[in-house]
């Protein structure tokens, strides 16, 4: 910090410097307050700027002062898969940030539920001269099997017939009935890869279990097997696929995430800034855009 007030130091000595010495007994008094005044000042705003940079060093491991406080996944809406939704998440600063172009955050895809994109971008849409910014993905409504995002596996040991609507067969047989990948079964859809436990009891379906998940479903689809596959004399019964079946995909951030300015700029400032110390953060110029966050997302069969 560059001094620009002296201290004038002990009255006794003050007052015999050339300057001082002269002046009648009133005005060096004001004189020498009025240093003395304008010192301290100068010293606390000092002091006030070295706490502020020791927090932030607390708090981020660096001298920045200003950075990236949290980043996190709006709640809603639901991150439907099979439908256009608009996704939005929030990323806050220690202090305000003025944003041009559009600065994107990149998040990470598990593809638990069979989507195509692991990794795809919120851009930034809204919050400049404020320190929350939003970023939003716009979800297309597309074919199950080309959603980046997506919820078209069916779970591993999830039961179909409790959730599922059941079109029982004729005449089939008591017993446990094995169903290997698409082997005498068929789907009304895409689906595809799925093996299955089916059990008959009291001549009706009482169970369905996925023993190998299967991909390429969607809500509604309709599993329909073959004659004599429930009993030598059985003839067709099918089970739907219940939404809640489905298996989705979960969205994160990876370690050493950051937002990147993709040719856009993000600067402290929001135009007010007169304090020292938040004039002090405006000349850091681009804040620190490095984050972790442990907030995920996870879509909906819908």
């Amino acid at each position: 910090m560059i001094y620009t007030a002296n201290d004038p130091g002990n009255w006794a000595i003050w007052k015999t410097k050339e300057g001082n010495k002269d002046l009648p007994l009133q005005e060096a008094t004001q004189k020498y307050r009025k240093e003395k005044l304008l010192f301290e000042q100068q010293y606390m705003d000092f002091v006030a700027t070295q706490e502020a940079i020791q927090r932030q060093q607390a708090q981020t491991g660096g001298t920045s002062l200003n950075g990236v406080t949290s980043v996190a996944f709006d709640a809603s809406p639901a991150f439907q898969t099979n439908t256009g939704n608009t996704q939005t998440l929030k990323v806050k600063f220690s202090k305000p940030v003025l944003v041009t172009g559009s600065p994107l955050v990149t998040v990470t895809n598990n593809q638990f539920g069979g989507g195509t994109a692991a990794t795809f971008n919120y851009t930034f849409s809204a919050g400049s001269s404020t320190n929350e910014l939003t970023f939003q993905h716009i979800h297309p409504t597309a074919g199950v099997t080309s959603q980046g995002f997506s919820a078209n596996v069916v779970a591993l040991n999830s039961n179909l017939a409790p959730i599922g609507i059941i079109v029982q067969p004729g005449t089939p047989s008591d017993g446990d009935y094995t169903f290997s990948a698409d082997t005498n079964y068929t789907t009304s859809g895409d689906g595809n890869g799925l093996s299955m436990q089916v059990t008959i009891s009291g001549n009706q379906i009482t169970s369905v279990i996925c023993t190998t998940t299967g991909n390429d479903f969607i809500p509604g689809e309709v599993i329909t097997f073959a004659a004599g596959s429930l009993g030598g004399s059985s003839t067709g019964g099918s089970i739907t696929v219940a939404a809640s079946a489905l298996q989705a995909d979960t969205v994160s951030f990876a370690a050493g995430s950051a937002v990147a300015l993709n040719s856009g700029t993000i600067t402290t400032g929001d135009g007010t800034f007169n304090t020292q110390l938040n004039n002090i953060a405006r000349r850091q110029g681009t804040p620190a855009l490095e984050f972790i966050s442990t907030s995920t997302k996870t879509g909906v069969a819908s």
